[in-house]
């Protein structure tokens, strides 16, 4: 019988074959708590990128965002041992980094550092995460216009009330469920409708002045 050990424990063959039906990031983090380090290397790949965006959406700071997601699997590390498959691996995983993103805007001191940054950076381009679409395919018109709206969503966003910012980011961009959305918030799915129906009527009214300016 061949063995992994890691974490403490062991981990045997057959206990690999039942990770097979389980979704990808579930086995690599079980991989990971059982000691395969290249698992959480993996991890990290998959999920950087995304949870970059995500925590700009809040911070609107790419240097801080960028610590955010360190933080984000800092913890991921230290959680590893502890580690049980009981929801979906990207609800865990970003319950983790609502509550780092949260705690970050919620610091007194975040305000001031915040607006710190900004006149440093200004609005430059530079200073934001990529975008999710190959901005190197579109032409700079187009570039140019996409980078328009993305801030000014941006902007809406930030005027938004904590809980409808949270659970429209998670479900509009993070592309999570209701019920995903509802359990990394710890509410019902009914109230997570109304979060992203209240965000969306609110985020149309702030945009609609920009709308000339936008088209």
């Amino acid at each position: 019988m061949e063995w992994v050990l890691g974490w403490g424990s062991l981990m045997t063959i057959d206990d690999e074959k039942r990770l097979d039906f389980l979704d990808l990031d579930t086995q690599l983090m079980l991989r990971f708590k059982a000691g395969d380090l290249a698992a959480f290397e993996v991890l990290f790949s998959r999920h950087v990128r995304a949870l970059m965006n995500f925590a700009y959406r809040f911070v609107r700071n790419r240097e801080i965002a960028e610590e955010l997601a360190q933080e984000v699997f800092l913890r991921v590390n230290d959680a590893a041992p502890g580690y049980r498959p009981e929801a979906k691996f990207t609800t865990w995983f970003y319950r983790i980094a609502t509550n780092v993103c949260l705690n970050e805007i919620r610091k007194p001191i975040f305000r001031i550092k915040h607006e710190s940054l900004e006149t440093q950076s200004g609005s430059d381009a530079e200073d934001k995460p990529e975008d999710p679409v190959d901005s190197r395919m579109a032409a700079p018109d187009r570039l140019l216009e996409r980078r328009a709206v993305a801030d000014a969503l941006n902007k809406a966003l930030c005027g938004l009330p904590e809980k409808q910012r949270l659970a429209f980011v998670l479900n509009k961009y993070q592309e999570l469920s209701y019920a995903e959305v509802a359990e990394i918030m710890k509410t019902s799915e009914k109230a997570v409708k109304s979060l992203i129906h209240r965000a969306k009527e609110a985020m149309a009214e702030r945009l609609k002045p920009l709308l000339p300016e936008l088209l």
